[in-house]
Formats: structure tokens, C-alpha cells, sequence
């Protein structure tokens, strides 16, 4: 639930969206490839990991709740954000 969290913040904050629910679609909300850089950039920075930007354009299972999973389990486990301090 936390990979979740961070990822509906970051994608709020990148495509100027509010209220995104767990079932929304990235391409539905407005998502591209262009931003989809500063996303990756992002999940990297406050996750530690890069997820394959191919599951932002699946059309069938692209949903935030979907791509939450996908990073999981790159993760091995739902992962604690990295703070300033702890990020080197």
C-alpha cells in the first residue's frame, strides 16, 4: 500500500491531477510518454527502482493499483520511501 501511495503523489504531482483512485488508468489520466520520463525518474528517487515503462502503456492492466504490484514485486516487498538522509 505504500508503493501505492507514493506512486498516486507522484503521478498527482507530474500530470497536475487530483483524487486519483487505485482503478485509474495512466493513459486515461492524461499520461504520455514525455512525462512518463519525469514519473520513472521519480519512482526511482523515492523507491529505488526503475519499473519497466512498458507497464504504463498496457491497456489492459496499467492502472496504479496494477503498476503498485508490478514495482513490489521488482522490490521483493512493499518498500519503505528513501529520506534525504538514507537516499546518499
Amino acid at each position: 500500500m505504500i508503493t501505492e501511495t507514493i506512486l498516486i503523489q507522484i503521478l498527482e504531482n507530474v500530470l497536475g491531477v487530483k483524487n486519483l483512485r487505485r482503478d485509474a488508468k495512466f493513459l486515461d489520466i492524461g499520461g504520455n510518454s514525455l512525462n512518463l520520463i519525469e514519473i520513472l525518474k521519480q519512482i526511482k528517487d523515492r523507491l529505488g527502482t526503475t519499473p519497466s515503462p512498458r507497464l504504463f502503456f498496457d491497456k489492459q492492466r496499467a492502472t496504479i493499483s496494477a503498476i503498485s504490484a508490478a514495482i513490489d514485486a521488482q522490490l521483493g516487498a512493499p518498500q519503505q520511501p528513501q529520506t534525504a538522509s538514507s537516499a546518499g
